[in-house]
């Protein structure tokens, strides 16, 4: 890997990888993207000495000035996000509506993936500072980042969606984790009806719902073993410790306080810290205990492989109302679909799709876009048709699919 100083970047500068972080794991800039006014900012504020990429500067020829300079209201929205934004967590705004039916082209160069990208590894940022004890604007940089979310997830909410299950994004443990879950957030708050003043403390509350584990020690994170009793009980206070922390450090409401302290109670009171049950649990964390659970299950961790979407709302479906709120699993399953969006599916007809869009009155028959048709032929960049199923009552899923076994048949 490359090691770049942060005093050599120059503005308009590209590279042919994507680069990263002093840390290696938050992305700075995408691939063939220029360094702009905010990118070098960015560096100067948190005094970060070099970045690092696995790929080469491109020659300057390859350089588009306009894309560059920008259009007039491109500038004029940098000159805004400068004197109005925290600056190091600013996502540049995208005004288009919904993308997931009009996009064509790689996934990494899609403005909303891009987006995506960059509030993961702000979060990575705000996590690293509070590991720091570095909390300076803090909380200014917390209700930044939500209010971000909030607005690309409104506008965006299914294609948005899609990103989790494509596993296009490596590891980022914490950080992506919570990103993930503050969009499923969205949805649930959504499709339950919650006002849209609940629902932004909501997503406030998903994003920091783990801060209590980022003071934990990596080893007993990290352990693949068994925890011993006396680790585990260590462990369960990241909730109590979060809400705290929560309440003290980022001023947060006890809606968003409660959300932390009890997205591990249990509906049937079986859960920690306080064995809190039904409508005993706040509707914020009813709601994040379903979706920090389904994060969990199709990530991979250091003691288990991942699943599926599929397999994860098997598990969720098949709950009874022992862990979760039968309410929100409905909800879940009527915006999500059996087959949750960004899932691979295999059709009858042979074909191989991605889930692009659920179906409310029927969660088995979601729109499909198909990657490689019935006669083999593949279509990249998300240039293959969409099939509503719905409307397509001889052709159906007949079981989801696991990218690492198709053996590069998608690409």
């Amino acid at each position: 890997m490359n090691k770049i100083n942060s005093d050599l970047l120059e503005l308009g500068m590209k590279f042919s990888a994507p680069v990263f972080f002093d840390d290696g794991k938050h992305m700075f800039l995408a691939e063939k993207k220029p360094v702009r006014k905010f990118h070098l900012e960015t560096l100067q504020r948190w005094h970060i000495p070099y970045v690092v990429t696995y790929g080469k500067l491109l020659p300057k020829a390859s350089i588009d000035l306009d894309e560059l300079l920008g259009a007039p209201e491109e500038l004029e929205e940098l000159e805004t996000e400068e004197t109005t934004s925290s600056g190091a967590f600013a996502v540049p705004h995208n005004d288009e509506d919904d993308l997931s039916e009009t996009y064509v082209g790689p996934i990494d160069e899609n403005p909303l993936f891009i987006s995506y990208c960059e509030l993961i590894s702000a979060m990575g940022m705000i996590i690293e500072s509070i590991r720091a004890d570095s909390s300076a604007d803090i909380v200014q940089y917390v209700e930044s980042l939500s209010d971000q979310l909030y607005s690309l997830i409104e506008k965006n909410a299914s294609f948005v969606t899609g990103f989790l299950l494509m596993g296009e994004v490596k590891k980022h443990d914490f950080a992506q984790a919570a990103v993930d879950s503050a969009i499923l957030t969205y949805l649930i708050s959504k499709k339950m009806g919650i006002s849209p003043k609940k629902i932004k403390l909501y997503v406030t509350g998903a994003l920091v719902h783990d801060i209590g584990m980022f003071i934990l020690p990596e080893t007993l994170i990290k352990k693949k073993a068994s925890l011993l009793p006396e680790e585990f009980s260590k462990l369960k206070m990241h909730t109590i410790e979060g809400a705290r922390m929560a309440g003290s450090l980022l001023h947060c409401p006890s809606e968003v306080t409660d959300m932390i302290s009890q997205h591990h109670e249990h509906w049937n009171g079986e859960g920690y810290p306080r064995g809190m049950k039904e409508d005993e649990i706040s509707t914020g964390a009813a709601i994040l205990a379903v979706t920090d659970a389904f994060e969990a299950m199709i990530t991979e961790k250091a003691y288990r492989t991942s699943m599926l979407g599929y397999e994860a709302m098997k598990v969720l479906i098949s709950d009874n109302g022992r862990h979760f709120s039968p309410e929100v699993v409905r909800a879940f399953i009527q915006c999500m679909g059996v087959y949750p969006i960004g899932s691979l599916v295999l059709l009858s007809d042979s074909s191989i799709g991605r889930v692009v869009q659920g179906n409310d009155s029927s969660p088995l028959r979601p729109d499909i876009r198909i990657l490689v048709s019935a006669e083999g032929e593949k279509y990249l960049n998300n240039t293959g048709p969409v099939q509503k199923l719905e409307n397509m009552r001889k052709l159906f899923i007949v079981r989801a699919l696991d990218a690492k076994d198709l053996h590069g048949k998608l690409e």
